[in-house]
């Protein structure tokens, strides 16, 4: 299909704007991630933007930077974007353009960061992480806090599209890798180092500290169908980017309707997860990559083929709530509400880490038999977390 005929298929910007409403009554507090390919492309993505900020969710963008600069951002910000994730695959100028396969993509990504950041906008650095900059991730990390990103994110390869032309790690470099993270975690003042599409650092996580607050707020857990899902460009929605299962189509069916009744969403919320995952006791902590292992096993509930674990049986692991607390409590409480002062204060949160934040406070307060969430109670709980490395980003 040649790219004027798929770009005709696209959702139009009346549909667009009509999914937007359609997800917002089904969380008005959604993150809706505007990404791609490149959503800067689009004609109409500062209407989008700006309508679904205008219902009150919350938007981010995720691009490789080549089409901002300076008057961008600011149209960004202007729009209700709050934040941008930005790719950068190297320290290495002449790496990071093989890689995207543009000639001086290094120098004008680097322009995008800074022109984000002069505006305002939370900047999240993402690595996609192959054979070609493996060894960089270090160099990376310090570099993306060297230019005051907010979070550095390496993406491990789930190998589609594009991705299966690229030669991918071995599982052994991504469990080194992943270990590396969980060594530099909380070292960065200011800065989160997290990643995505890798459950497996979650049991690594567990394993170097069980009370890390990282676990507590479900860093890297697998979040397709969950509390996420993607719509492509022509409206079919999956339950991520990688797991290409089409579960509806938008332009025919309500997001509702496919979001809170496809059997293969119902399924990822409480997975009977098969093969080595589903013998591991941290399968509920875990629960490895469902789009690898249907990738490689032909079946997302399948075990993940990269991760190197060898069950030894015995009880399931869960991670701790953030706090011990009484469960009676916090049943009879519900979710407390928020006070005007505290939902003023956990808007300073970065996005990147702000539903996590938002989750994290209320599971605390409830725990404490509150009611109400005060910036009182934020303080208690960036007191407590801050001495593990998170305090940072408790605004």
């Amino acid at each position: 299909m040649d790219g004027d005929s798929r770009r005709y298929r696209e959702l139009n910007t009346k549909e667009a704007l009509r999914v937007i409403d359609q997800i917002s009554l089904v969380n008005p507090e959604v993150m809706l991630i505007l990404s791609g390919g490149e959503p800067l492309l689009r004609d109409d993505i500062f209407e989008l933007a700006a309508y679904a900020s205008g219902k009150g969710l919350m938007v981010v963008l995720g691009s490789n930077g080549l089409l901002i600069d300076e008057r961008v951002a600011s149209a960004l910000r202007r729009c209700g974007v709050t934040g941008i994730s930005i790719s950068l695959d190297s320290v290495t100028p002449e790496i990071h353009d093989e890689i995207r396969s543009f000639g001086g993509a290094w120098q004008r990504t680097v322009k995008a960061i800074s022109a984000c950041r002069s505006e305002g906008l939370s900047v999240q650095v993402n690595a996609v992480v192959t054979r070609k900059n493996y060894g960089e991730i270090p160099a990376l990390i310090e570099y993306a806090h060297a230019v005051g990103a907010k979070v550095f994110s390496p993406f491990f390869l789930v190998c589609t599209g594009r991705g299966e032309e690229l030669t991918d790690i071995t599982p052994g470099q991504y469990e080194e890798l992943l270990s590396l993270i969980v060594e530099v975690n909380g070292k960065y003042e200011g800065m989160l180092v997290r990643t995505r599409c890798s459950p497996t650092f979650r049991r690594m996580l567990y394993q170097d500290n069980p009370e890390s607050p990282l676990l507590k707020m479900d860093a890297g857990r697998c979040l397709a169908g969950r509390s996420y899902c993607r719509i492509d460009p022509e409206g079919e929605v999956t339950p991520c980017p990688y797991l290409s299962l089409p579960l509806g189509n938008l332009k025919k069916e309500d997001f509702n309707d496919i979001w809170s009744k496809s059997d293969v969403f119902l399924s990822l919320r409480d997975p009977q997860l098969k093969g080595k995952c589903g013998l591991c006791e941290f399968r509920s902590l875990c629960g490895g990559c469902r789009a690898r292992a249907y990738l490689f096993r032909h079946d997302y509930l399948g075990e993940d083929p990269w991760c190197e674990y060898i069950p030894c049986g015995g009880d399931v692991i869960s991670p701790l709530s953030i706090a011990c607390f009484s469960a009676d409590k916090a049943s009879a409480v519900g979710t407390p509400s928020w006070t005007e002062a505290a939902i003023k204060r956990l808007k300073m949160v970065p996005f990147f880490v702000r539903p996590m934040v938002k989750v994290a406070t209320e599971k605390y307060a409830a725990g404490k038999g509150c009611r109400e969430i005060t910036p009182e109670i934020m303080e208690e709980l960036r007191n407590e977390t801050g001495r593990s490395g998170m305090g940072g980003h408790h605004s």
